[in-house]
C-alpha cells in the first residue's frame, strides 16, 4: 500500500492544498505540520503583516518595535497605521516610533503612513476642532518627523476611518478626519512631496457589508481609484487639485454625483488615458443640474482626446435604474479606434454594438 502521510506527499501537492485554505484558517494549518508551516510562510506574512495598525500606548508601540525586529515578517510590511484619539502623549513614545521606523528603513521598505481614530469622545461635537488639531500636530511632529529622521521611504498618506460609520445626520468622525487631513495635505502643512499619494480607507458599505472601501489618489502615476464607497460626497471633500491631470480613473462599486464626475473628467480630459466605470451609481446633486450617462458621454461635453482604453459595465442612474448592464455585457476597449467607437455609441445612447462597427 502506498504511504499517503502528509510528509511523503510531493511539495507541489502540499502547496496546492495550502492555496485552498481560507485566510482565517492559515494559523491552524501552520500548527498542524512543519511542512505546512514552511509552505504557507510567505502567504501568512503577506496576509497578516502587510498592513499593521497599532495604538499609541507603550504596549502598542512595543509590539510595533518587536514585529519590525523580525525580518521574516517586517520585510512584508507596507502600511503602518497609528491609532490616535486626539490627546497629547508623552515624549517617550517617540523613541518607540523611531526605533520601529529605523528597523523598516534598514530593510529598505517603502511605507504608507497614516492615522486611525480609536476613541470616541462623549462631547465630540464640542471638542472636535481641538481633537483634530491635536491629531494633525501629533502626526506631523511625532510620527512623520520620526520617519523623516531615519530616512524611511514614504509612499502614501493614509487616513483610516474603518472603525467609524460613514453616514450620520451630523458630521461623523470619518468626515472630520478626511476633511482635516486633506485640508492640511493641500495646504502643505503635511507636505505633498513627502508622499506619493493620499489614501482614505473606509469600513464596509451598506450595499456590501463584507467589502472594505478606499479612495486612492496617486500623484506619481496620476491615478484616482474609488472602490466600494457610498455616496458620502467623496468628490466634494477632496481638494480640487487632486483631480487635475489624471491619467487613470477607476470607479468601481461606488456612488457619485453626476456633476462631480463630469467635472473630474473635464479637468483631466486632455491627458486621461485609461477610464474604468463599473457598477457605478449616478446620483443627483442636491439643488443642482441632474446629469445622465448619455450627457456625460456626449463628445462636446467631455473631449477625451488621448483616451487609450476604457471599461464600462453596470452603470446606474437615479431615475432610469440600470442604464448599461454588466456581467457578460461589459464593454472593454483596448485601442484608440475601439475607444472612439464605444464613446460615440454611448453618447448616442446605444448600448448594443460591436467594437469594430
Amino acid at each position: 500500500m502506498t504511504d499517503t502521510h502528509i510528509p511523503h506527499l510531493p511539495n507541489e501537492i502540499l502547496c496546492e492544498i495550502a492555496m485552498h485554505v481560507a485566510n482565517e484558517d492559515l494559523l491552524h494549518i501552520r500548527l498542524s505540520a512543519k511542512i505546512f508551516h514552511v509552505v504557507t510562510a510567505n502567504r501568512f506574512a503577506v496576509t497578516f503583516f502587510e498592513n499593521r495598525a497599532y495604538d499609541i500606548s507603550p504596549k502598542g508601540l512595543k509590539a510595533l518595535v518587536n514585529i519590525t525586529k523580525n525580518s521574516a515578517f517586517a520585510r512584508h510590511i507596507r502600511t503602518v497605521i497609528i491609532g490616535h484619539g486626539g490627546r497629547f502623549y508623552l515624549t517617550r513614545h517617540n523613541n518607540y516610533l523611531e526605533e520601529a521606523f529605523q528597523n523598516l528603513a534598514s530593510i529598505g521598505n517603502t511605507i504608507s503612513l497614516g492615522m486611525r481614530h480609536v476613541r470616541k469622545c462623549r462631547r465630540y461635537e464640542r471638542e472636535r476642532h481641538r481633537l483634530l488639531d491635536n491629531t494633525i500636530k501629533f502626526f506631523r511632529k511625532k510620527v512623520l518627523d520620526a520617519a523623516i529622521r531615519v530616512q524611511m521611504p514614504l509612499e502614501d498618506l493614509v487616513v483610516d476611518t474603518q472603525s467609524t460609520p460613514q453616514n450620520r445626520a451630523l458630521p461623523s468622525v470619518s468626515d472630520d478626519w478626511v476633511d482635516a487631513f486633506t485640508r492640511y495635505f493641500s495646504k502643505n502643512v503635511i507636505r505633498k512631496d513627502q508622499f506619493q499619494g493620499l489614501r482614505v480607507k473606509f469600513g464596509s458599505t451598506e450595499s456590501n457589508p463584507s467589502s472594505s472601501g478606499h479612495i486612492l489618489i496617486n500623484n506619481r502615476v496620476k491615478k484616482l481609484e474609488v472602490l466600494h464607497v457610498g455616496l458620502w460626497g467623496w468628490h466634494c471633500r477632496l481638494p480640487i487639485q487632486h483631480y487635475l491631470g489624471l491619467h487613470d480613473i477607476v470607479l468601481e462599486d461606488c456612488d457619485v454625483y453626476g456633476s462631480c464626475l463630469k467635472r473630474t473628467l473635464e479637468m483631466s480630459s486632455h491627458v486621461l488615458e485609461h477610464l474604468t466605470l463599473y457598477n457605478v451609481r449616478l446620483k443627483e446633486f442636491p439643488q443642482g443640474r441632474f446629469e445622465t450617462w448619455i450627457s456625460l458621454f456626449t463628445a462636446p461635453t467631455i473631449p477625451l482626446r488621448v483616451l487609450k482604453s476604457c471599461k464600462f459595465g453596470n452603470l446606474w442612474d437615479e431615475t432610469n435604474g440600470c442604464w448599461l448592464e454588466g456581467s457578460d455585457k461589459i464593454i472593454e476597449a483596448s485601442t484608440r479606434a475601439q475607444v472612439s467607437t464605444v464613446l460615440a455609441n454611448l453618447a448616442a445612447g446605444i448600448s448594443n454594438f460591436t467594437l469594430d462597427g
